[in-house]
């Protein structure tokens, strides 16, 4: 087996490095998205709460209260799931 020229092995060094950094910028973006898609479900969902406590209808009440704990930890947990899978596709964990 044949060692690689030095000129060579540097060019791939830095190619790989380079790749590298992209990759940790890509998954924390990736992480700061789903951090902040996360937030909004649950800002969302406590906005329905909030709602159904200070509706004066009972049925409409109801509806907006559970509707709000659907969103907000529906929303989430589709949102990490989403984040999860895309992460796996990807390779990071």
């Amino acid at each position: 087996m044949m060692p690689i020229p030095q000129p060579l092995q540097d060019e791939l060094s830095s190619r790989r490095a380079e790749e590298n950094e992209r990759a940790g910028r890509d998954k924390a973006r990736a992480i700061v998205r789903a951090a902040l898609a996360c937030v909004g479900w649950a800002l969302a969902g406590l906005f329905c709460l909030a709602w159904s406590a200070h509706t004066t209808d009972v049925k409409l009440g109801r509806i907006a209260f559970w509707g709000g704990l659907l969103i907000g930890n529906g929303g989430v947990m589709f949102t990490l799931i989403r984040a999860y899978l895309r992460g796996e596709r990807r390779g990071e964990w």
